[in-house]
């Protein structure tokens, strides 16, 4: 297969680099003295659309030669920071291919009286500060690209099949729209409905991480997208729907199933008021799971590697079903009130039937079994669902020009039910059986979490001075009722030798409040000092009650799985810091020095746990700047979490009888260092780009767990602290264009180690883990064709100091291409191909599937704004989900059931009140 990809790959670079186009050359002189001009930036755009089909600099001597531009109707623009511009219009053909123009004289930088005249940066990529900018028309996409479609064009920015966004090796955190969270916090929403073509530009910044609390200096990523003027007035939208069946059904086989999926997004904008409502539905492998959803449902376990792993799964195993519906809505009330709002319903499900093999490794230990090592087989089947109503509010108010206030809330109702059935087999080394269970469980929920933020912020008289006040407020609520069913053999494996017939009750409050005070204070142009206050106030209750079932009922209670648990802890912190800035440096230093008094209460025993804890958590970044494209960046923070209830919480947890879970009130808040450098470098002339980093966390009191295996194979677990824990890692990538810009080769790599600390026994286990990822994918994208071939390898070496069974390393290849075609009469063509070889595994978990998709469609109506499409899934039947987990001295193989070849027929109308391609470019030329 690879090698007919490659004949295929060069076969359309050949088709391509041949193709006539045209030649730009000349000199470009200033218009006072005639003096050569360098560094003027000379671009063809396309007339009909604005394309950009090319563009270069001038030399030191004026001179200039732009190639590989396609033969089109055009304008050559030529422009220089310290002149105005001067455009050429261009009709191209086989007869007039190479423009030669001597002496380009640049005029003077028009002014008027009472008005600046700004021009904005024309280049495609390039810095404004530290925000990294780029200009959305200066890249090719298909016909009705949506945004992520665009992103995926931008050079250092790689979308995943979830949808997920990294920039330059780092994911993307937040995504947003006009500086607005679209629909909260799922940045799909917006990626795969908003319009490409109503993009200006895509920028991406780091701001300080919300969600950390406050525990951290580390920075997250933001994506915003900057939509055009004339997308924020008017409405667009789409509809689409598909339906479908596998080949199970259409034979009337057990597992036939029918497929549907479909969408609906409308959006009003006009200037400041935006309203958008959306709604989708699916049981497809494209139902939507965000990592959130999948996390939710525990689908994430699997995941290995470093910073950027370049073979996460992203397949969603079993059969899920997936339904959202939403509004936004954001207007300005007056001249100083914006006011924006949002709802969101989701109900997800799925269904998912695991076998998992686990092979678990002792050394030197007594009374565990006969045999130093045994397998764990178990069959599960895990029905789930999710609701949720998510309710997020902004009002900002502009109290003056440096002044402003910020009221944020979000509340978010969530309803659960599960049920669970899993048998399992222990067995030793010669293939006996000797302890087995089957476990029956159903739990339901139901739940809130409430928070509210009020922001004041005042800008003074002196650039810099400035001060910041926040209150924060949270609340959780949650209630779960329980049936645990479970029946553990340990000789005969016909009569139950010990059973669990219990009911569980438990509530569960968390209320928190904080304040925090921020001032800055200029004590020159280039220092800063930085004084924060905070004060934090968090009280949680956990009531859990178990009760046996009797001949009356489930009216037996059980103190050994009872417990009502609380936890009240005041923390005070206070930081000072410094801040050094100039044209090509910036350095913050500084402390943070806290106290943190804890109280963990057993109620139910009237056993109190007082923690006083005083530590200093000192902070670093510094950054230079090379140039505008150039940049190295060194930051060292220190943190520290708080373990959660569940943790804490001193009763037994036996939801999975073959592992119980014990809480520690003991436990300590951790203490962790982390120390990261990142440099990247761009040349928006020719696209390439490169980045490499690397990261170190070392941690202390890091949260683990003793566990402590009896006879049968079973597990008791406590949570514990450990020092020592450490992890770090290297990511590096690079992209640049070749054969005349035609095609794009993105290398990647990346590489890990970890060394985490568990007891198993009461002895130390030591687990250690190499990994190294490679990928390297060659990209030809234009306005009608995308092509993608890409391969990617990984090696994963996990060990352990007592589990000698564990010191086998484990491989996985993929190979991928995909293919784009816009074809005659309207007709578009997509495909792709996925191999992926699974090695050193477990007998029957080296599989090697082969998953290959293709999909035909043809446009219609005069804008090509519907399109009705079929398509075939997976057309060999081969799918198949395959995932391995490394834990403290257990290996586990995995095989999920998945969904694998079926068939859909769908359609999709996209509508809008922008011109139609038919209006576009009449009256343009005489």
């Amino acid at each position: 297969m690879k090698n007919i990809l490659l004949v295929f790959l060069l076969a359309i670079l050949s088709f391509l680099s041949f193709g006539q186009e045209m030649k730009f050359t000349g000199t470009v002189n200033d218009t006072t003295n005639q003096t050569p001009l360098s560094d003027a930036v000379i671009m063809a755009v396309r007339l009909k659309d604005g394309l950009l089909l090319g563009f270069t600099r001038s030399n030191a001597d004026g001179s200039f030669e732009l190639r590989g531009v396609p033969i089109d109707t055009m304008e050559l623009v030529i422009s220089h920071y310290s002149f105005d511009e001067k455009r050429f219009y261009i009709i191209g053909s086989a007869d007039n291919y190479e423009i030669n123009i001597p002496n380009i004289i640049l005029p003077e930088q028009a002014t008027e009286l009472e008005e600046v005249i700004v021009y904005a940066n024309k280049e495609p990529i390039y810095f404004r500060g530290d925000t990294l900018v780029y200009v959305a028309d200066s890249f090719a996409v298909k016909e009705n690209a949506v945004v992520e479609d665009l992103l995926k064009n931008l050079p250092g920015i790689s979308v995943d099949e979830n949808g997920n966004v990294s920039s330059q090796g780092r994911q993307v955190t937040k995504v947003l729209v006009d500086g607005d969270e679209f629909f909260g916090s799922d940045p799909t929403i917006a990626t795969r409905n908003l319009r490409a073509d109503g993009v200006d530009k895509v920028e991406i910044y780091e701001t300080e991480d919300d969600r950390s609390g406050g525990n951290t200096e580390e920075k997250i990523q933001v994506l915003d997208v900057k939509l055009k003027d004339d997308a924020k007035k008017g409405y667009f939208g789409k509809v689409a729907g598909a339906g479908g069946f596998n080949t199970e059904y259409f034979d009337k086989k057990p597992n036939g199933r029918i497929f549907y999926q479909g969408e609906l997004l409308a959006n009003y904008f006009n200037k400041d008021l935006k309203v958008s409502v959306f709604g989708l539905g699916s049981n497809t492998p494209n139902t939507g799971f965000s990592y959130r959803d999948a996390s939710r449902f525990g689908l994430t376990n699997e995941m290995k590697g470093g910073w950027m792993s370049t073979l996460t799964p992203t397949r969603v195993n079993g059969l899920p079903e997936n339904y959202k519906a939403g509004f936004y809505f954001s207007n300005k009330l007056g001249k100083k009130v914006k006011l924006g709002v949002n709802y969101t319903y989701n109900d997800s499900r799925i269904i998912t039937e695991d076998i998992r093999d686990g092979q678990y490794f002792f050394k030197g230990f007594e009374g565990i079994t006969k045999d130093s090592t045994y397998n764990k087989v178990d069959s599960t089947y895990n029905s789930q669902m999710q609701q949720s109503h998510t309710v997020n509010l902004q009002l900002d108010y502009d109290i003056n020009d440096k002044t402003t206030l910020t009221l944020k809330s979000n509340f978010v109702y969530r309803d659960e039910k599960q049920e669970k059935n899993s048998f399992t087999n222990f067995i030793d080394s010669k293939d006996n059986r000797f302890s087995a269970n089957d476990i029956h469980n159903k739990n339901k929920a139901d739940g809130m979490d409430a928070n509210i933020e009020l922001n004041f912020n005042r800008k003074f008289e002196k650039k810099y001075r400035e001060f910041n006040a926040t209150y924060q407020f949270g609340y959780t609520q949650m209630e779960r009722e329980t049936e645990l069913n479970s029946n553990l053999y340990f000789i005969q494996f016909v009569t139950p030798d010990s059973t669990f017939d219990q009911q569980r009750q438990m509530r569960n409050k968390t209320t928190g409040h904080r304040l925090l005070l921020d001032y800055t204070e200029p004590i020159s142009r280039q220092f800063r000092l930085k004084f924060q206050y905070r004060l934090d106030y968090f009280y949680g209750n956990q009531i859990t009650e178990t009760f046996d079932r009797t001949p009356t009922g489930y009216d037996g209670f059980s103190p050994m799985y009872s417990a009502d648990f609380t936890n009240d802890r005041i923390e005070n912190r206070g930081s000072a810091g410094i801040y050094f800035a100039n044209t090509k440096q910036t350095l913050e230093v500084g402390a943070r020095i806290r106290n943190v008094l804890i109280n963990n209460l057993n109620n139910t025993l009237e056993v109190n746990i007082n923690q006083n804890v005083t530590d200093v958590l000192p902070y670093l970044e510094y950054q230079y700047k090379f140039s505008n494209a150039q940049r190295l960046r060194l930051t060292y923070t220190t943190s520290s979490d708080q373990p959660s209830l569940d943790q804490l919480q001193p009763i037994r947890d036996n939801t999975d009888p073959n592992s119980l879970v014990i809480g520690n009130p003991d436990l300590k808040p951790n203490y962790n260092h982390s120390l990261q450098l990142f440099y990247n470098k761009w040349n928006a002339i020719n696209q390439s780009f490169i980045y490499a980093g690397g990261y170190y966390t070392y941690m202390n009191n890091a949260f683990s767990n003793a566990i402590f295996y009896l006879p049968t194979g079973h597990s008791v677990s406590t949570a514990i602290n450990v020092d020592g824990n450490m992890l770090g890692g290297f990511y590096a990538g690079t992209g640049f264009p070749v054969f005349k810009k035609i095609l794009r080769i993105r290398p990647q790599a990346s590489g890990g180690y970890s060394n985490f600390k568990t007891e198993i026994n009461k002895q130390l286990n030591i687990i250690q883990n190499y990994n190294l990822d490679g990928s390297l994918t060659l990209e030809v994208r234009s306005d009608t064709m995308e092509v993608s071939l890409s391969a990617s390898y990984s090696y994963n070496y996990p060990m352990s100091n007592l589990s000698m069974g564990l010191n086998e390393p484990y491989l996985v290849q993929r190979y991928k291409a995909s293919i784009y075609f816009d074809l005659p009469f309207r007709f578009i063509i997509e495909s792709d191909a996925t191999y992926e070889i699974n090695s050193r595994r477990a007998e029957g978990y080296n599989l090697k599937p082969f998953i290959w998709n293709a999909k035909l469609s043809r446009r219609f109506l005069k804008t090509g704004n519907l399109v009705i499409h079929f398509e075939v899934n997976d057309i060999f039947n081969k799918n198949v989900g395959i995932s391995r987990n490394v834990g403290t001295n257990v290996i586990t193989d995995m095989r999920s059931r998945v969904i694998a070849r079926y068939f859909m027929i769908g359609a999709t109308w996209r509508f809008n009140n922008s011109k139609t391609k038919e209006d576009e470019g009449k009256n343009m030329w005489f």
